[in-house]
């Protein structure tokens, strides 16, 4: 028998949170979604009860969205932790992957991102709604003038870049994603591809000027 979904779900505006556990529920494999109204309360149900996944506001009073998910990942490191927002600024969702976030949503997002995303974060994949991969691939002005992807990026692309910026070569990039070396190089090369470049250096150097990483 397929396991079902327990989720916690916390946010502060009440018909926001009632429309999202609503969209979660159409979710197959979900079966139930309990909503707080502030991350602590979620952190205190969690001494209780371990959900599945859980879904932070990134804006929310007592503990907001960062708190809690320091707070989560410091206390329950397994659970996967889902952002929720209208902000879309580069800086809050870097930090936010960065803090252990597995996704990055708005909250306008479908019942099928949300269903991506759940799906992405059981194989601990960092997943952006498509709102959210607008932001970060969108034309950026620099003082180098602006860049134009060519495609957008995909979540693991993403996660690769990422780690390139990081200074990792593929291989330790591999290593760390559980992935072969060829999977990844496969990526950076269609990295580069879409940032029209023909050398790593130039990649990282145009993905951090543009706020893209």
């Amino acid at each position: 028998m397929e396991k079902k979904h327990t989720i916690f779900l916390a946010d502060d505006h009440e018909l926001v949170a009632q429309g999202l556990s609503n969209l979660l529920l159409q979710i197959k494999k979900v079966e139930k979604v309990l909503v707080f109204k502030n991350g602590k309360e979620l952190y205190q149900a969690c001494l209780n009860t371990k959900p599945d996944f859980i879904f932070l506001d990134y804006e929310m009073p007592v503990w907001d969205g960062k708190e809690t998910l320091i707070q989560i990942k410091k206390n329950y490191p397994k659970i996967p932790v889902l952002m929720l927002s209208m902000l879309n600024e580069k800086s809050i969702i870097k930090e936010c992957i960065h803090l252990g976030a597995v996704a990055y949503l708005h909250k306008d997002s479908s019942t099928e991102e949300l269903h991506q995303a759940i799906e992405s974060a059981s194989r601990s994949e960092i997943y952006y709604s498509n709102e959210i991969k607008k932001a970060l691939t969108g034309t950026t002005k620099n003082q180098s003038g602006q860049i134009t992807l060519k495609e957008e990026i995909s979540e693991r692309e993403m996660e690769i870049l990422k780690l390139l910026c990081d200074g990792l070569s593929p291989k330790e990039i591999a290593e760390k994603l559980f992935l072969s070396q060829r999977t990844v190089e496969t990526h950076k090369t269609n990295i580069m591809h879409k940032f029209d470049v023909n050398s790593i250096a130039k990649l990282i150097s145009l993905a951090i000027k543009n706020r893209i990483v």
